[in-house]
């Protein structure tokens, strides 16, 4: 499909530093206008300010537009059903001052590895978003005198079969240039520039952040009774239909009730369905305390103005081990010692009970003899003893007659 308006308008402006020639050219000009179906208007930033440029730098941008001029809105955001059109206007601005040529086209947004947001590469081809987006012509390609700007439409057609929630997309102006290498060798020269467009299909919203802890690597410390520091690395995917931004906050427990948080942990920035990016958290003065357990969570934050159904917090946890080895070291030397010694005292007391001479016992030769001779006197005296004390019996009295 093609947009019905495809006229394109082009304003130019010129500085001339004396007065007199400036009206005389501008009368010219006038007088040309109407044959050339021009308009004067100025080339400026959205900011309003004048823009200096280098000699030979092509300096350009696109902004969002309406029919007749630039204007301020920075992105475009768009809702609309299954089968709906909208049309729009882009505008290609030239700051530098030589004339430049600009290929224009509607192409899918994505996340780099980093999170970052870029368009998609110009040798790929556009699924979503960028599909929809229809231009004057399929490669449209504009050239743009010295401080001047363009109008271009452009159309969406959203299928019918799109799905709901957030689709995004970017007009592209790129420059296409050559430079020599090092080397000698001639190479294409990109460079890109868009405007973003967020478009929100009808339906069913589900705004949701996957949050997988990776790995956690605890540094250690050789300080008993110390701190040490651990690297968290997280993945995070948008697994829902909204585009997703967040407030993220990484912290440690530990076993015996320790925690310890993240100093500064960046902003997510903002996540499109579909894409994943990886996080490293360096969380400072972590206390070990043998079993540690690694939080990551998420608030979402929504683009401003859009529809935002409650969500949230993401959450997840991955337990590791932090093991004192510095303290466990000398609490074990300790206990050693104080068993060493324990054993010792015994040892020796065990030494003086055996060496601490008993009466009638110097040797075992000794013993013997003794045993022997207390045993015959003894015997000898027990039988003299039985003699004297026993009773001479009296001879037994016979009766006379």
């Amino acid at each position: 499909m093609q947009p019905s308006d495809t006229t394109i308008r082009r304003s130019t402006r010129l500085y001339l530093p004396i007065a007199a020639v400036v009206s005389c050219v501008a009368g010219l000009l006038l007088s040309l206008a109407p044959a050339l179906g021009q308009t004067m208007k100025p080339s400026r930033p959205s900011s309003g300010n004048p823009v200096s440029v280098k000699k030979n730098v092509v300096t350009f941008g696109t902004q969002t537009a309406s029919a007749t001029k630039p204007d301020n809105q920075g992105i475009y955001t768009f809702g609309a059903t299954p089968g709906g059109r909208i049309e729009a206007h882009v505008a290609v601005i030239n700051y530098s001052d030589q004339t430049a040529s600009f290929l224009i086209r509607g192409t899918d947004a994505v996340n780099t590895p980093e999170g970052g947001f870029a368009a998609l590469p110009i040798n790929e081809r556009s699924h979503d978003l960028g599909a929809w987006i229809y231009l004057p012509r399929s490669d449209l390609t504009v050239t743009l005198r010295a401080r001047t700007d363009l109008i271009v439409p452009f159309l969406i057609e959203v299928p019918t079969d799109a799905t709901p929630g957030d689709h995004v997309g970017v007009i592209t102006a790129t420059l296409v240039s050559s430079v020599i290498s090092k080397s000698g060798q001639r190479l294409q020269l990109l460079q890109t520039v868009g405007t973003r467009i967020f478009l929100r299909v009808s339906g069913p919203l589900h705004p949701l952040l996957t949050v997988t802890v990776l790995a956690v690597h605890d540094q250690g410390t050789l300080d008993p009774i110390g701190t040490d520091n651990a690297k968290v690395t997280y993945s995070i995917s948008n697994t829902g239909n909204i585009d997703l931004g967040g407030l993220q906050t990484v912290y440690i427990s530990g076993l015996l009730g320790g925690r310890s948080t993240a100093a500064s942990v960046p902003r997510l920035q903002l996540l499109l369905p579909g894409f994943s990016v990886k996080e490293t958290v360096e969380v400072k003065g972590v206390f070990p305390e043998v079993r540690e357990t690694a939080h990551v969570s998420i608030r979402p934050l929504y683009i401003a103005g859009s529809v935002a159904p409650p969500s949230g917090p993401f959450q997840a946890t991955r337990s590791f081990w932090a093991i004192p080895w510095t303290l466990i070291a000398i609490i074990v030397a300790m206990i050693l010692l104080v068993v060493g010694w324990f054993l010792r005292l015994r040892r020796r007391r065990a030494r003086a009970t055996a060496s601490r001479p008993k009466p009638g016992r110097r040797d075992s030769a000794g013993k013997k003899e003794s045993r022997a001779g207390v045993s015959g006197s003894n015997g000898s005296a027990e039988r003299q003893a039985a003699e004297h004390e026993s009773p001479a019996k009296d001879p037994t009295p016979v009766a006379s007659d």
